[in-house]
């Protein structure tokens, strides 16, 4: 489990990328309205919505792992991109914290630690 002065110093992370969080559920919401027909051209809208929750996601774990010192930070891939949800797992002296975010409401983080 993540110690209390490093949670507060996560959670401080995650409010100060809120805007990237909240891009991530504007991903999310362009995911769920791609039109699938038989065209094919659904699959350039996925992909460059894969490509924006990538770039997204990554540069939330950089500002976590910028203010998280002494902290491996593995972010777990969505298997799915409408999911609004981010899961890290935090390692540090062999000890691993997982981590989710909730950020499917606007302007809202609700951070739940699981181990």
């Amino acid at each position: 489990m993540i110690n209390e002065e490093d949670y507060e110093i996560l959670k401080s992370s995650f409010v100060e990328s809120q805007r990237l969080f909240d891009k991530l559920n504007k991903v999310s919401l362009n995911v769920e309205n791609i039109s699938f027909d038989e065209s094919g051209l659904y699959l350039e809208e996925e992909e460059m919505c894969k490509r924006h929750w990538l770039k997204l996601s990554s540069k939330i774990v950089d500002a976590l792992g910028n203010s998280l010192v002494g902290y491996e930070i593995e972010l777990v891939k969505n298997d799915n991109l409408e999911m609004r949800e981010l899961s890290f797992n935090l390692i540090k002296e062999k000890e691993k914290s997982k981590i989710k975010v909730d950020y499917s409401e606007g302007d809202s983080l609700n951070i739940i630690q699981i181990s």
